[in-house]
This record gives structure tokens, sequence and C-alpha cells, in this order.
């Protein structure tokens, strides 16, 4: 899951009306979160559909800037975390993702708890 933090400021000009405001937002996404859920949902991963379970798919495509973030073969409707089980063969893998912005994360994953190896940007 994907957290964002939210800044508002309200600029009050003495020109506006009353009811005219302006509002300037801040969002800056929790990078370890992004990072995390990146590596769990990579491409090649094998997920069931919480609805189905028993059919298992194959993630094809994350991506954190998609709203749902996560694509998979076979199935035209890109899908929330939340809507999927993971689907572990080996109790242990050792990868990379590729992140937006260009770094790439080497990572550990032990049956489900991910370990960032290395982080290069």
């Amino acid at each position: 899951m994907t957290f964002s933090y939210l800044t508002v400021n309200l600029i009050i000009d003495s020109q506006l009306g009353e009811e005219e405001v302006m509002v300037a937002v801040q969002i800056r996404m929790d990078e370890d979160l992004d990072q995390e859920e990146a590596i769990k949902y990579r491409s090649g991963q094998k997920v069931e559909l919480k609805q189905r379970p028993g059919v298992v798919h194959t993630i094809a495509e994350y991506d954190p800037m998609m709203v749902p973030p996560i694509w998979l073969e076979n199935d035209p409707q890109p899908r929330y975390p939340e809507e999927l089980r993971l689907v572990r063969h080996s109790p242990v893998s050792v990868g990379s993702v590729q992140l937006p912005g260009g770094c790439k994360v080497r990572y550990l994953d032990v049956q489900g708890r991910v370990r960032v190896i290395s982080k290069t940007c």
C-alpha cells in the first residue's frame, strides 16, 4: 500500500474576494513504502485474485504512478494490492527492480519478508 503525506498551505490575498482562496498543495511520497511495494508486486510475481482463489495470474507490470498500480498478464483491468494474494513457489528469492526515477533496488525475499540489499540511483 502506498501512503502520501499532504501539506496544504492557504494563501489569502486581500485582493481576492471572500469566496476566492488560492491553495498550494505539496505531496511527498514515502519512498520506502513505494520501494517495498514495487518489490512485492514486481513483474513475473505469481498472484491470486482474492475473489477467485486458486486461479494463478502473473504480474505483467507494476507502475506506482498509475491507480490502480498493478497490471496482470491476460487481464485488461488493473488491480490494487488489496485485491491480490501473493503465491509463493520458492521460500527464498533474490532479484532487482528498476524504480521510476532511475533507481535500481536489489532485494532478498525470504518467505514474503523483503530486505533491501542495495539501492543505486
